[in-house]
């Protein structure tokens, strides 16, 4: 008996973890995009946000500041931006 408790303690405990990372992860997701541009030489790094983990589809960039911009991937200053940190962040060897 105490076993069968234990188990569904554990289940339960587990649920609740799950759940406060979904909205862990939720909360993180870009919820409008905007058209603010900046200079390509403040940006640091870039991700791709995607339908299902977020509803909306968008480029999320990370700024020397640590600030986040929500970039519309269609745009062609997105694209040219997530190029130019490609390019900035390959290493190619000698």
């Amino acid at each position: 008996m105490m076993a069968a408790v234990n188990l569904v303690s554990l289940f339960l405990l587990t649920v609740m973890v799950s759940g406060a990372l979904a909205q862990g992860r939720l909360a993180d997701c870009c919820r409008r995009i905007k058209d603010t541009q900046i200079h390509r030489d403040l940006l640091t790094k870039y991700y791709v946000q995607r339908p299902p983990s977020c509803s909306l589809q968008a480029v999320v960039f990370s700024t020397v500041q640590g600030k986040r911009i929500c970039a519309d991937p269609d745009k062609l200053w997105t694209q040219t931006s997530m190029a130019y940190l490609d390019g900035k962040n390959c290493h190619v060897p000698h």
